[in-house]
């Protein structure tokens, strides 16, 4: 599983090169790509800037931070029901990965960098 994960990864980040995504473009809040990883976050969350800390950095520098940049949406000030969302958000964090617009897959609370990450790798393959 490791192994495809890694393979992805290089994928990923090969596309990202081919296609001139840069990480000025993604700061900027450019939409470069098709995907994007919104992440729903409310100010009494504990777990959101743990979530933040842990994840968004390292996200940022990734491949698949490369392929969908992320998005922090604050569910107190925006209107999510905007969103083509398969459900509700229910808990917080929430990270949901959109292509085209529409919910592709998502990972409702925090778990640790690394089960998000392998969580992550999942949907991103469903979203191929």
């Amino acid at each position: 599983m490791r192994a495809l994960f890694v393979v992805v990864c290089a994928c990923v980040l090969l596309l990202s090169a081919h296609h001139g995504i840069s990480r000025a473009g993604i700061e900027a809040g450019a939409r470069t790509t098709s995907m994007e990883l919104l992440v729903f976050e409310h100010p009494d969350c504990t777990y959101c800037p743990i979530f933040r800390q842990d994840v968004g950095p390292s996200y940022q520098r990734s491949a698949p931070g490369t392929e969908a940049p992320l998005r922090y949406v604050d569910i107190a000030k925006s209107d999510i029901g905007a969103l083509h969302l398969k459900e509700r958000i229910d808990m917080v964090p929430t990270a949901v990965l959109m292509k085209n617009g529409q919910e592709v897959g998502r990972i409702a609370g925090y778990w640790g960098r690394e089960s998000f990450f392998k969580m992550l790798a999942h949907i991103m393959l469903m979203a191929e």
